[in-house]
């Protein structure tokens, strides 16, 4: 992982948790303690930490802006038409009466708004932007999982979030991916993250992952889900011959959504 990379998620720990510990990060990210006091001493010249014995605590005043964490309902503008086409077509999967995961993130958000046509779904979800849309949703039941809240994401994230979901079982599970990478398979930005998702893959009896192409050949901190963990995928045009390969050699159903020819050449 290249240092850039691996700051950038000590960034969003450290806001997450308010305080990480150097011995931790360095077994999380399999480097040595030094490397990891070298981050804290630039996280605390940049004015977002402050140093203490065995680790480092978030100031008070540190904001998403300032660790270039941006708002989730920023994220969403990337890629939009893409994101709007994956769930249109997500959404074409579920029938009444059935119930689903949705994971938290800008892609399974696109899908959420497109399941306000359904009637009679239980949808379970940890994520709180997901959970509005899905409270509109006619004759339908929505639970919020538990779990330590995720400020850039609006997500519960955590043992508690891990143990509500072991209690249920459903139809389907929607899920997002940071990154798609032929060797780690789908992977997440944080661990913590990718345990959630994991146990939501136990509790589904199918799994849908939702991203657009551009997530494919690059890969983040922790792997959640490998090809033969996953039932389909639903993406956009241009996925890598190798990656399609690889996906489909396993089981795995690719389902291209394409964005309505006049949005793409608008």
């Amino acid at each position: 992982m290249l240092s850039a990379e691996r700051n950038r998620l000590l960034r969003r720990r450290l806001f997450e948790r308010g305080s990480i510990r150097v011995s931790e990060e360095a077994r999380a990210f399999g480097v040595s303690e030094e490397t990891i006091r070298r981050a804290i001493k630039l996280m605390a010249a940049e004015g977002i930490a402050d140093p203490v014995f065995g680790g480092a605590v978030l100031k008070p005043s540190t904001t998403l802006a300032s660790l270039g964490i941006p708002p989730v309902d920023q994220r969403g503008q990337v890629e939009e038409k893409a994101k709007a086409a994956i769930g249109a077509a997500a959404a074409a999967l579920v029938e009444p009466g059935q119930a689903l995961i949705i994971d938290a993130g800008t892609t399974t958000l696109a899908f959420a708004r497109c399941l306000r046509q359904h009637r009679r779904l239980t949808i379970i979800t940890n994520s709180i932007p997901v959970a509005h849309l899905a409270a509109d949703i006619p004759e339908s039941v929505t639970y919020v999982v538990g779990g330590k809240l995720v400020p850039g994401s609006l997500s519960m994230i955590g043992p508690q979030a891990q143990r509500d979901l072991a209690q249920v079982s459903v139809d389907w599970a929607f899920l997002g991916a940071a990154a798609i990478d032929v060797d780690r398979g789908f992977t997440s930005a944080d661990p913590y993250e990718a345990e959630v998702k994991r146990a939501m893959i136990a509790a589904a009896r199918q799994t849908v992952i939702l991203a657009d192409a551009t997530k494919f050949g690059s890969r983040r901190f922790a792997t959640f889900a490998g090809a033969g963990d996953v039932d389909r995928l639903v993406t956009t045009p241009n996925v890598p011959e190798e990656a399609r390969n690889w996906l489909e050699a396993t089981g795995t159903v690719v389902s291209i959504a394409a964005p309505a020819l006049e949005e793409t050449l608008a």
